[in-house]
């Protein structure tokens, strides 16, 4: 992670105030242009400061980066917390039982699905969470994505479908229901434009990806169900 540093002048308040405009700034910039085409004079002047404090409080472009993806990290995992944490708590005993581990699934799902919602706070870090899943990003943001958030919540979707359709946790079956089960919820969001243009909408606000996710959810909840009924059939 880059280092951090308050300000020469100013006090440690400051220099958090500074780094925090940086940071925000930096997200809207890499989302427009991408990593390769934003440079540290476009991040500082986005910002309102000197290029050279990119250099001073994050060691440069792949620094200031890395801090861009913590940040989101924790935008990310502050909306994601309860459910993914509900989840785990349901596995933690072995007697839960199927109805509530399908409700725990679609919770995950339906808060995926929740983030293709239009507001002015979502549409920077939705456009460099694109460029960023499409890897066009240093290696060491990817890897710190992986490993602080997705690793996480595909642990615990990975062990629901284990659970529910009674496979083992690395059954390639359970990888793949899980992967699909996920993407389901991202590719809405991936495919924003073509759903606008399908639907006629303008913008996706509340009762667009209300409706959005009742449908995602219904499908979801048929799969689920099937594949509790195809572990009953294969343990009769």
């Amino acid at each position: 992670m880059a280092r951090h540093k308050p300000a020469a002048e100013g006090g440690y308040q400051r220099g958090e105030e500074t780094r925090a405009r940086i940071v925000e700034a930096a997200v809207a910039v890499f989302g427009e242009r991408g990593y390769d085409g934003a440079s540290t004079r476009d991040i500082a002047s986005a910002a309102g400061v000197n290029a050279p404090a990119i250099q001073y409080y994050f060691d440069g472009k792949e620094g200031v980066y890395l801090e861009c993806v913590e940040h989101l990290i924790a935008l990310l995992w502050r909306k994601m917390a309860p459910s993914v944490e509900a989840a785990e708590h349901a596995l933690a005993d072995a007697g839960t039982d199927d109805a509530v581990l399908i409700n725990a699934s679609l919770g995950i799902l339906g808060t995926v699905v929740s983030t293709i919602q239009d507001s002015p706070q979502t549409s920077a870090w939705r456009a460099f969470l694109d460029r960023h899943q499409a890897g066009l990003c240093p290696e060491s943001a990817t890897m710190a994505f992986e490993e602080r958030f997705k690793a996480r919540i595909g642990r615990v979707i990975r062990q629901l479908i284990a659970r529910l359709a009674g496979f083992a946790v690395e059954d390639d079956r359970t990888v793949i229901h899980s992967m699909a089960l996920f993407t389901q919820g991202l590719a809405f969001r991936l495919q924003k434009p073509k759903l606008l243009a399908a639907l006629k909408w303008t913008e996706i606000s509340q009762k667009e990806m209300e409706q959005v996710r009742d449908v995602v959810l219904m499908q979801a909840r048929f799969t689920l169900e099937g594949l509790v009924r195809q572990r009953g059939l294969n343990g009769a």
